[in-house]
């Protein structure tokens, strides 16, 4: 039944469950995310204000060969759209490297949209030839040293936007919703509306009351590092 529904009308619905609880929307191909659906996100309190938009490339010859169904135009204009609607949104991407024919020139024009797009979550990765696939069948491959290198500085550019846009969280309160207790026992473990489970940053928690697992904690954010946040619960 929901596959013939609109993501957003299901959203709305979900949310209407009782009781407190954050929904969040994972993976979303760009060209599904319309109007209505950031409508949506940016107006209900219980779907976090967060969008996870893989865009894998930025190229407009590369986004051809790997049929993503979306241009370069489109992605510009579709970020620009999310960021004016959604305050204090945060943005989680995914690029390819590597990819076959990719020049030094395509790879530089991935580092300035990610400049540009100053995206608060990206991951990276490194293209792999699979049998009886479309890209596996192009002559031009990328060397596995250039592929590492392209790697690596998508991991070291992202790391400095990331460290960067950690710092507006400093000095303010936010909610955090506490996962685990601390290894050594000195706190909290939990993440704040712009980090998905396992895949972004954590915020280490100091508390004078004891907390649960799953409780939503009102924190006072004291300290940013490239991906995590520390804080203390007021």
């Amino acid at each position: 039944i929901y596959k013939r529904r609109r993501v957003s009308e299901i959203l709305e619905e979900v949310s209407n469950f009782k009781g407190k609880f954050w929904l969040r929307l994972l993976y979303t191909h760009p060209k599904f995310i319309d109007e209505r659906l950031i409508k949506v996100i940016a107006e209900n309190e219980k779907i976090c204000k967060y969008i996870d938009l893989p865009i894998q490339h930025i190229n407009d010859r590369l986004l051809n060969l790997m049929k993503r169904g979306i241009s370069k135009c489109k992605i510009y204009e579709l970020l620009e759209n999310i960021r004016k609607n959604i305050p204090d949104v945060a943005i989680r991407s995914s690029v390819i490297v590597g990819f076959p024919t990719e020049t030094d020139k395509d790879f530089k024009e991935l580092l300035n949209f990610m400049k540009f797009a100053r995206f608060e979550r990206l991951g990276a990765f490194i293209y792999s030839l699979e049998e009886n696939t479309a890209a596996s069948k192009i002559k031009a491959q990328i060397p596995e040293k250039i592929k590492n290198e392209r790697f690596n500085a998508v991991m070291e550019f992202q790391q400095a936007i990331s460290k960067e846009n950690n710092k507006r969280f400093l000095n303010k309160t936010i909610e955090v919703l506490i996962d685990e207790i601390d290894n050594d026992g000195a706190g909290y473990i939990g993440r704040t509306y712009a980090d998905a489970p396992e895949v972004d940053g954590e915020v280490h928690v100091s508390s004078e009351k004891k907390l649960k697992k799953g409780e939503f904690a009102k924190v006072m954010i004291t300290g940013s590092m490239e991906y995590d946040l520390k804080g203390e619960a007021l």
